[in-house]
């Protein structure tokens, strides 16, 4: 292609989104033309801050951003349930797309992702860095050489507990409002955020769980059960939350996976990423990461028993502007990868396929946990 850049819009400036944006900026191959945010004066102050010399419009609303210069690829970092309808809207006008994680929060959104990239012939893919951290890139290559063996079990979790997270957010202003006091409920002044109404099935964020591992294994789910407390927190008293719920699955590899996620619990880190936890085992060799703050990573293979494994989140031979990027290094991969996608007419390595192939495991997990624990099946979306 002759682009030498890909021109960049950017939907959704709050926190999560001024962190893409710092990391994104650094990017020699990417030229940000608008950016946009629903909350008043949002836009416009980090457009100030982040390019003071005006070359990026600012924009209230996502229709009249479209109205303003042309962009090749939209980035959505809005409230990840309705991100999914910007995305198919944006594609069925020809531009290709990225989002954040979760991709979907419905199968219905899943297949109307799936379709607008099929009948369009645009990009899409998912913002999940998780696959890009250092010792997940270990574990892939130990695959590739074949030292598991015939991998039969993955496990993993995400217990990311916040004394108090923003579930709710100010009418007038925008802001979020950090408070597990209950009372909260009935102001007016406030609404729920999206945290609020999603993460009362904490499951569905299985997807920083479930995509390493399957970028390990390969495969996908074809069959999913979960349990979960009840839907009323223990440790936020008064909140609809499901303390801990845990999914079992099935893979098209004859592989059991087994994942957990928690946001209200306290726990304790762990001194790799703090709040991710993962194990693969295989018939010849097994690999953990540490479970706490005492303890490493560790490997297992029938010739050594357990031995100590270094591991790490960054790439040592990453410049260091990458390394400083979010989540221990890796938020830089994703739009770098997309990046190449678009300018070389490759496919992402998260592409759509991929991203429902997380997302919908998790809706259905969360289905099923409502359900008593009954076991659904996942649809195939690559079929026609």
């Amino acid at each position: 292609m002759s682009m030498k850049k890909v021109k960049l819009a950017f939907l959704g400036t709050g926190p999560r989104g001024q962190g893409l944006i710092g990391t994104y900026k650094m990017h020699d191959k990417i030229e940000f033309v608008s950016l946009c945010d629903s909350q008043d004066g949002l836009a416009q102050q980090i457009a100030a801050t982040y390019f003071p010399d005006g070359s990026v419009k600012a924009y209230k609303s996502y229709e009249e951003m479209l109205k303003g210069p042309g962009f090749d690829l939209l980035m959505i970092a809005m409230d990840p349930d309705i991100q999914a309808d910007y995305a198919v809207d944006a594609m069925n006008r020809g531009i290709h797309v990225m989002t954040e994680v979760p991709a979907a929060f419905s199968v219905k959104q899943c297949r109307a992702l799936v379709n607008a990239v099929e009948k369009n012939g645009v990009k899409y893919q998912l913002g999940e860095q998780t696959r890009y951290w250092h010792f997940i890139k270990q574990f892939r290559e130990m695959a590739e050489r074949d030292e598991f063996g015939k991998i039969v079990y993955a496990e993993g979790h995400y217990q990311h507990h916040i004394p108090a997270y923003d579930d709710f957010v100010e009418l007038k202003t925008g802001r979020h409002i950090g408070s597990h006091d209950p009372g909260l409920f009935a102001d007016p002044e406030l609404r729920q955020s999206w945290r609020g109404r999603c993460l009362r099935n904490p499951i569905f964020y299985l997807p920083h769980t479930l995509s390493p591992l399957l970028s390990v294994t390969g495969g996908r789910i074809t069959k999913v059960a979960c349990f979960g407390t009840r839907p009323l927190s223990y440790a936020a008293q008064g909140f609809n939350y499901r303390d801990m719920q845990h999914a079992i699955m099935y893979n098209s590899d004859d592989i059991l996976f087994s994942v957990r996620a928690s946001f209200s619990m306290p726990h304790g880190d762990n001194c790799l990423t703090g709040t991710h936890w993962y194990q693969l085992k295989g018939t010849k060799a097994s690999v953990e990461t540490p479970r706490s703050t005492i303890d490493g990573g560790k490997k297992w293979t029938v010739d050594d028993n357990w031995s100590e494994m270094p591991q790490h989140t960054e790439d040592d031979e990453a410049e260091d502007y990458i390394k400083s990027s979010g989540h221990g290094g890796a938020d830089f991969y994703p739009i770098d990868a997309m990046v190449n996608a678009i300018l070389n007419d490759t496919t992402p390595p998260m592409d759509v396929y991929k991203a429902v192939e997380t997302a919908a495991p998790a809706i259905l997990a969360a289905e099923s946990c409502e359900k008593g624990g009954v076991m659904l099946e996942v649809p195939d979306f690559r079929k026609r």
